[in-house]
């Protein structure tokens, strides 16, 4: 595993430098837009398709951009498989 992923786990306010960065995931890109360290998630956004977000009742309400929420961390700590399958576009990540 990358160095620098490590560290970066390590260290929450490294893993927000991340917000804003391109990535592709599963042949398409997104956008990094959020960081939810405490479960350890890293929220990505597309712009090139949308999905309708429901109300509290179950109907159809809005389109909003694609997101997956990718756990970048497992239980013990260490960085997951989700960085094998991500892709920085705008630069790689180095040590």
């Amino acid at each position: 595993m990358n160095p620098t992923i490590e560290n970066m786990i390590a260290a929450p306010e490294q893993m927000a430098t991340l917000i804003g960065r391109r990535v592709r995931y599963q042949q398409q890109e997104y956008e990094v837009t959020d960081l939810l360290p405490e479960e350890g998630l890293l929220i990505i956004s597309a712009d090139h398709s949308s999905d309708v977000q429901e109300d509290s009742y179950g109907r159809a309400n809005r389109l909003v951009p694609k997101r997956h929420n990718l756990k970048y961390r497992d239980a013990d700590g260490s960085p997951s498989a989700i960085w094998d399958d991500l892709a920085f576009l705008d630069d790689p990540l180095t040590d």
